[in-house]
């Protein structure tokens, strides 16, 4: 039996303050001058896939690969995190990481460089090596990735590859989709940024309850796809789109 308070009624539960989970692709950093892989002329339009990012062939185009991600890596090294990534890592210091969740298909840092203290990468990312044979991840540290970086834990150099997740690779942190869908209340906040929903769709990160247009499901995009999910729709940048929700999204993180 529930103990009583002190007059004879049951004490209420603590009312719980909804969560954010914010899920988010190139879209994001577009506006940070790094390249988007699908969209317009994007990576994918001038790079095999077969040859630079399949894990099936990746080991016979071991050089090409390696000179592939450096190549991102040197686009990449002027780059700094714009409005979106820092107001993004802010809700995070603000409400901590148990409260918002920041879910990326991003390979790049530039959360992190923002002041985000805990980012989940979908598809792996450009700054550790993943040995194949021993499954060790273990940062690049360098500038870019050495091709001739033999494995800490079982010494292997062949067998090591960029930290990026390759088509027809298992992607542990997928997990964590199902985790969230699993988790996610009718009370909590889902924000999709700069993503067309062509890897992983809405059904796999919304749970069927919120499924149609649901208000505290919010997507920003300027070419918005799968609008049908989400009750609020921000067909703009990222920088202009959150700032616009940045508003209702603190209003109803603290309870409103």
């Amino acid at each position: 039996m529930a103990d009583l308070d002190q007059s004879g009624q049951q004490p209420r539960q603590q009312e719980r303050l909804p969560r954010l989970y914010v899920f988010s692709g190139a879209g994001l950093s577009a506006e940070s001058g790094i390249s988007t892989f699908r969209t317009g002329d994007g990576i994918w339009t001038h790079a095999s896939i077969d040859e630079v990012c399949n894990y099936h062939t990746w080991r016979r185009n071991r050089p090409a690969v390696f000179s592939f991600y450096n190549q991102r890596i040197a686009e990449c090294s002027d780059s700094r995190p714009n409005d979106a990534h820092r107001l993004l890592a802010q809700w995070q210091n603000t409400w901590g990481t148990e409260r918002v969740h920041l879910v990326t298909q991003n390979i790049d840092d530039m959360l992190e460089q923002a002041g985000a203290r805990q980012v989940t990468h979908l598809h792996g990312d450009m700054i550790s090596l993943l040995c194949t044979d021993c499954d060790y991840r273990f940062p690049s540290g360098g500038a870019g990735l050495d091709p001739g970086a033999a494995c800490p834990s079982c010494g292997q150099v062949e067998s090591v590859k960029p930290g990026v997740v390759f088509f027809n690779e298992a992607a542990p942190e997928y997990q964590t989709l199902w985790r969230i869908q699993q988790a996610m209340s009718d009370d909590d906040l889902f924000i999709a940024i700069g993503t067309a929903f062509e890897v992983i769709p809405p059904e796999r990160l919304l749970p069927p309850t919120r499924y149609g247009r649901y208000a505290r499901n919010m997507l920003v995009d300027p070419a918005p796809q799968r609008t049908e999910f989400f009750g609020v729709v921000e067909s703009e940048p990222a920088t202009i789109g959150l700032r616009k929700l940045e508003p209702v999204v603190e209003q109803m993180m603290e309870g409103g």
